[in-house]
């Protein structure tokens, strides 16, 4: 009898030993989800512009579309990367791969500390699918600023990175390129020239600004232009008489000044932040 008693507390205690294990695997994996819930929440709400109101006049703020967007359809395609934390106890009792900060976190706007797509050492290729083949001139990075992260270390931010369009025939490469450690411009853009219209890009992540054990990715960007085949054979002869395309009212508005990075310099500008 007393046996009998003791194996169903053995199992009650079980049980209850599984239930706490299963609520924490499910606070931490919908953690994400929530944050990106209530970052919505705000956007929708900052949206929100009350033209009759007195006293308050409506701006209106021109910004370049960036295509590497989760919003507009971009998605992550596949990842060569070694996540943060061991994922075998997650993928055994789950059946799913882990990420505690996921690659799908680059597409997204929230920029608040700590939510980028980390992974171990300095090294990483990322494969992004476009919603829609876009003929791209800029590709950039962002990355928080030291007085944001909470040690006061951007040295985890990525340095230097190659970026690669992929066609069914052949890969071509849009540029090598550094992101510099400058505190004042978070956000780096670098000019491409544009040949053709693209919708799948491999990033190589190369190095990091002197962090020894992780490097985090923020966000990407890309800017670019969507033409019809029409549009774009007609700009294509314009270009061959020699005339200006470049104020077609197509053409987005640039908001910040560009500094082009075709290739990686010998050394970069600002001194490593650790």
């Amino acid at each position: 009898m007393a046996h009998s008693m003791l194996s169903k507390a053995d199992v009650q205690n079980d049980r209850h030993m599984l239930m706490n294990t299963l609520d924490g695997i499910i606070k931490q994996v919908f953690s994400s989800v929530r944050d990106e819930l209530y970052t919505l929440k705000k956007a929708i709400r900052g949206a929100e512009c009350p033209n009759n109101a007195p006293g308050k006049t409506s701006v209106k703020i021109h910004e370049r579309v960036n295509y590497a967007s989760e919003d507009l359809g971009a998605k992550v395609v596949s990842v060569m990367a070694q996540p943060l934390y061991s994922s075998n106890f997650f993928e055994l009792l789950l059946g799913i791969k882990y990420w505690p900060n996921p690659p799908v976190k680059m597409l997204r706007s929230n920029m608040a500390p700590g939510n980028c797509f980390a992974f171990k050492d300095d090294r990483a290729v990322v494969m992004i699918k476009l919603p829609r083949p876009v003929m791209i001139d800029q590709i950039g990075l962002s990355h928080i600023s030291r007085k944001q992260s909470p040690t006061g270390d951007a040295s985890s931010a990525p340095k230097d990175f190659t970026v690669f369009a992929v066609t069914e025939n052949r890969d071509v490469l849009l540029g090598n390129f550094r992101y510099e450690c400058i505190q004042t411009k978070l956000l780096q853009t670098f000019f491409v020239q544009p040949s053709e219209k693209y919708d799948l890009l491999r990033f190589h992540f190369n190095s990091n600004h002197g962090h020894s054990t992780f490097t985090c990715i923020y966000r990407i960007v890309v800017y670019g232009r969507v033409f019809h085949d029409s549009l774009l054979h007609q700009n294509g002869h314009l270009r061959k008489r020699g005339l200006d395309t470049d104020q077609s009212p197509m053409t987005p508005n640039v908001g910040e000044k560009t500094t082009q990075h075709h290739h990686p310099t010998s050394a970069s500008s600002a001194s490593p932040s650790g």
